[in-house]
C-alpha cells in the first residue's frame, strides 16, 4: 500500500522491527536492492517460529502473509507494505534445538491441554507435572490438530521443554491456565480443547487469522477463543503494540503520513546543519541524517532532547487528530485492532501469573461497551509528553484508553528518538471508568 514512498530508506535492518518480533532467533539481513530485502531468521522449529512470526508481525500492525513458493522447503513470510521495499522473511535451520519462544509458548498453551484431556489433578509440583506431560503420546491427544506438523510440534514441545531456560516460570504458567480451564468449566461445561499455534491448527468454523492460541467448544457448540498471556503479578502488557505507519494505514489515510513527514522536517530536522530536503531526509539520505543526530547529540545533547520533544508532540497531536476526524472509524478501528474478535468466536484474554491466572477484564469490558458510543475524544495528558487519552462516552457513562506514543528503539542517537523519524511506537496501555 505504500510502495509509493520510502518511508524507510534502503538501509533497512532488524531494528525496524518491532523488538518483539524475533524474540531470541538469529536474524540477519541476506540482500537488498531497490525493491526487494531478505532476511534469514534462523530456527531449527521453521514451520513454529515462522507461524508466530508471521501472528506477532500482525498483531503489531505489520501485515505479513506466509506463501507458498515453488522450490523452497519452508514457505516464506512476505510483507508487502509497511516498508519501503518488499520484504521476505526466510527460515533457515539452526542447531541447537527448538527456538526458545516458540518452545516457551508452547508450553503455557500445549501443557494446559494435555492436563484438561487427561484429567491431571491440580497442586502438585512441576516436577510431577511435567512427568505427567512425559507419559503422554501426542498423536493421540483430542486437543492437537491431526497433520503431521502439529503432533510434531507438540512433540518437540514435550520431549524439549525442560531445556528452555525458563522452564520453571513456564511450568507455572502453564499450570496457571489449567486452573483457568477448571474454572471456566465451572461457569459452562467444556466439551473439547484444541491448540491453535498456526493458522492451519484452528478448529473448524474458527477463523483463520483468529488471534487465540487455545479454543474450548463447551458442550453447547458454542466456541470461544483464548489468547494467552504471561507476566508478573504488577506487569501490565499493552493491549496494543504497534506503529504510527499502520495506525494510519488502518485508518486509510496515507495521504496524512506525507503531511505528517513534511511538518517535522520543517519543524524539527530543518533546525539541524546540514539537513537534508525533506524529500530524502528519511528515504534516501537517510543515512547522512542519522549520522548529523549522533553528531548532535554528541555535541548538544541537550538542543538534541529538546528537537525530540517538539518531534513527539508533533506526532502525538497527529495521532490524536486522526482519532478525532471520524467516530465510526475510530470505533472499527479499536473493533479491528485492538479487540481482533472473529463475530463468530469471541476472545477471553488471560493473563499466566505464576502458577495462577488472571482474566484480563478490560478487553471484554470495552468490547461490551463499544456499541454504545456516541462520542469519541482524544486529548494529549497535561502531565506526561507521552501518554494521551481516548474518551468514549454513551450517555452518563465513560470510559477512558490510556495510550501512548514514544521511541522503542535502542542504539545511539541515530536509531532512536530524532533517528526513528516519524514512526514512532503506539500502545494502548489501560482502561479506566468513570
Amino acid at each position: 500500500m505504500f510502495s509509493f514512498l520510502n518511508f524507510l530508506s534502503e538501509e533497512l535492518s532488524k531494528t525496524d522491527f518491532p523488538s518483539e518480533i524475533f524474540g531470541e532467533l538469529s536474524v540477519e539481513k541476506k540482500s537488498e536492492n531497490s525493491k526487494t530485502a531478505i532476511f534469514v531468521v534462523r530456527s531449527d522449529d521453521r514451520l513454529g517460529d515462522r507461524d508466530e512470526i508471521e501472528r506477532n508481525l500482525n498483531q503489531a500492525g505489520i501485515k505479513a502473509e506466509v506463501r507458498t513458493k515453488s522450490g523452497q522447503s519452508v514457505d516464506p513470510i512476505f510483507i508487502d507494505s509497511h516498508f519501503d521495499v518488499r520484504v521476505i522473511l526466510l527460515m533457515k535451520p539452526k542447531s541447537g534445538g527448538m527456538g526458545e519462544t516458540t518452545l516457551n509458548a508452547s508450553i503455557t498453551e500445549l501443557f494446559p491441554l494435555i492436563a484438561w484431556e487427561k484429567n491431571f489433578r491440580i497442586g502438585t509440583s512441576i516436577e510431577k507435572f511435567y512427568e505427567f506431560i512425559l507419559e503422554q503420546d501426542p498423536t493421540t491427544l483430542k486437543c492437537v490438530f491431526k497433520n503431521p506438523t502439529d503432533q510434531k510440534a507438540a512433540v518437540d514441545t514435550i520431549q524439549k521443554a525442560s531445556e528452555s531456560s525458563k522452564f520453571s516460570e513456564k511450568m507455572k504458567n502453564a499450570m496457571g491456565v489449567y486452573k483457568y480451564l477448571v474454572d471456566e468449566n465451572k461457569a459452562k461445561l467444556i466439551k473439547n480443547v484444541y491448540w491453535g499455534p498456526t493458522k492451519r491448527s484452528k478448529p473448524t468454523g474458527v477463523p483463520k487469522n483468529h488471534p487465540g492460541d487455545i479454543f474450548l467448544e463447551f458442550q453447547d457448540g458454542e466456541m470461544l477463543g483464548v489468547s494467552l498471556k504471561a507476566g508478573g503479578k504488577k506487569t501490565k502488557e499493552p493491549k496494543l503494540n504497534t506503529y504510527i505507519n499502520p495506525i494510519f494505514e488502518g485508518f486509510k489515510k496515507e495521504g496524512n503520513v506525507i503531511t505528517l513527514r513534511k511538518k517535522l522536517h520543517t519543524e524539527v530536522y530543518s533546525q539541524i546543519e546540514g539537513m537534508p530536503p525533506s524529500s530524502s531526509y528519511d528515504k534516501s539520505k537517510k543515512k547522512d541524517t542519522k549520522k548529523l543526530l549522533i553528531k548532535l547529540n554528541k555535541e548538544d545533547n541537550a538542543r538534541y532532547e529538546k528537537l525530540y520533544n517538539q518531534h513527539l508532540e508533533i506526532c502525538r497531536q497527529s495521532v490524536i487528530n486522526l482519532f478525532n476526524e471520524n467516530k465510526e472509524t475510530t470505533i472499527e478501528y479499536i473493533r479491528s485492532a485492538i479487540l481482533r474478535d472473529a463475530p463468530s468466536v469471541p476472545t477471553k484474554v488471560i493473563k499466566a501469573v505464576e502458577d495462577n491466572f488472571e482474566e484480563v477484564t478490560e478487553t471484554n469490558e470495552l468490547g461490551v461497551f463499544l456499541p454504545l458510543v456516541k462520542f469519541v475524544k482524544a486529548y494529549a495528558s497535561k502531565s506526561s509528553k507521552q501518554t494521551w487519552f481516548l474518551e468514549l462516552k454513551s450517555g452518563e457513562q465513560t470510559i477512558t484508553m490510556a495510550m501512548s506514543i514514544r521511541t522503542n528503539k535502542s542504539g545511539n542517537a541515530g536509531d532512536k528518538k530524532l533517528g526513528q523519524f516519524f514512526n514512532l511506537s503506539v500502545k494502548y496501555n489501560s482502561l479506566s471508568t468513570k
